[in-house]
């Protein structure tokens, strides 16, 4: 993919964010016109921005088994008992391994129609599996992965499966529209803290993670002081595999959040991504639970992207009204430095300097960027203009979490 196409296709993911997904369609037929290629990275990226949960309630009675499995046992080892979500490309069950007479969740992928992207697929899929795998054996913070393999189904089809822990619990998000806060920095820790001990064992492993949100964070047992698990390492990309490291801008738009994103993420003159940016989202999220409210304030989607990118908009706790310790607020206004090079390097350090300790920066070869001054106000007036063009859509990505 060249620059100029990574750009325009992540610049139309960012703007179908801010419509209602019945927008989105209009939307894309009109930006993208017949270039039908753009508009199925477009809205594979959208369709992995609002993946099926690993854990739901139950189905509402009487609901549609989408793929007509439950009773099914694959490879002799999965029993799938109840479905319980459906998205994108995948459908989620809950299920029993019959060895070891335990719950678990299989996430089940239907088959491309094409072949060759079938194949591609599912080679992918194996590898993300394994790397999963090798990350989740490093810490329990992480969503236990416990298999992973292509099952041949009684009508021929070839479908590509993962089996993992189940969840009994319910996400950040949910807890955070109850509770909203502000909460105590050491409730904040209690959750907080294994989400970035996960990331950093990603981090390590050369693995960042991109989509670090309340929705990818699950909570179990005694909220107060809960188990915590970090969901979806489907759209994590590998250094070792890209010629530039962490550092490369090559390859495939990933997709993400927009109002939980880091500003390299919303617009590419900010620098690459990589574990720099889950830093950011993290002390993001430290931030919206230390406050009750969302650093960027309120107003429309345009208006936080405008917000996200511009260095003269604080958002600490102390910037928002909240006294905390000077350790805490100096790290986190650190973090949330829209020049990724002014925050932690990663996960560690960025716990580090939590403690109070001394933690290195990223260092990255980055693109130039714009100065601007704090009453700039081009970033809001583009966000405004971008959603006063849009009308939007929706389809599919390949699920690799």
């Amino acid at each position: 993919m060249t620059p100029e196409r990574y750009e325009r296709v992540r610049d139309l993911f960012v703007e179908a964010q801010t419509l209602v997904a019945a927008e989105r369609a209009d939307f894309l037929a009109r930006e993208c016109g017949a270039d039908d290629g753009l508009r199925t990275e477009v809205e594979s990226l959208l369709a992995h921005a609002t993946d099926e949960p690993l854990f739901a309630p139950p189905p509402l009675p009487g609901a549609d088994d989408p793929l007509g499995l439950l009773g099914a046992v694959l490879d002799d080892r999965y029993r799938l008992d109840q479905f319980v979500a459906e998205g994108g490309f995948g459908v989620v069950y809950r299920a029993t391994h019959l060895k070891w007479n335990v719950p678990v969740a299989i996430k089940l992928f239907r088959p491309f129609l094409d072949a060759s992207a079938q194949q591609s697929f599912v080679d992918a899929f194996i590898k993300e599996g394994a790397l999963l795998n090798r990350l989740s054996r490093q810490t329990t913070a992480i969503v236990q992965s416990y298999d992973v393999g292509v099952w041949h189904s009684p009508t021929g089809a070839e479908l590509p499966y993962t089996a993992l822990e189940w969840l009994d619990g319910c996400s950040l998000s949910e807890l955070m529209t109850r509770e909203p806060g502000p909460w105590p920095i050491e409730r904040v820790r209690a959750v907080l803290d294994p989400v970035a001990q996960a990331l950093e064992v990603a981090h390590q492993n050369g693995i960042a993670h991109r989509d670090v949100k309340p929705a990818n964070i699950v909570l179990m047992g005694d909220l107060k002081a809960p188990t915590v698990k970090l969901l979806d390492f489907g759209i994590a990309k590998v250094a070792a595999e890209r010629a530039g490291g962490f550092t490369s801008t090559a390859g495939q738009p990933t997709p993400f959040s927009v109002s939980h994103a880091a500003p390299e993420q919303i617009a590419r003159r900010h620098g690459p991504t990589g574990p720099w940016t889950d830093v950011y989202a993290l002390a993001l999220l430290h931030t919206r639970l230390l406050t009750g409210r969302h650093p960027y304030g309120e107003g429309s989607l345009a208006v936080q992207i405008s917000r996200a990118q511009d260095p003269g908009w604080r958002r600490s706790p102390g910037a928002l009204g909240v006294t905390i310790d000077a350790v805490v607020e100096q790290a986190l206004a650190r973090a949330l430095s829209v020049d990724p090079t002014a925050r932690p390097a990663d996960a560690g350090a960025f716990r580090a300097a939590l403690s109070g300790a001394s933690t290195p920066t990223a260092e990255l070869v980055m693109a130039p960027v714009e100065p601007r001054t704090r009453t700039d106000r081009r970033p809001l007036i583009r966000a405004a203009l971008l959603v006063a063009l849009v009308v939007g859509g929706l389809v599919a990505w390949r699920l690799l979490s």
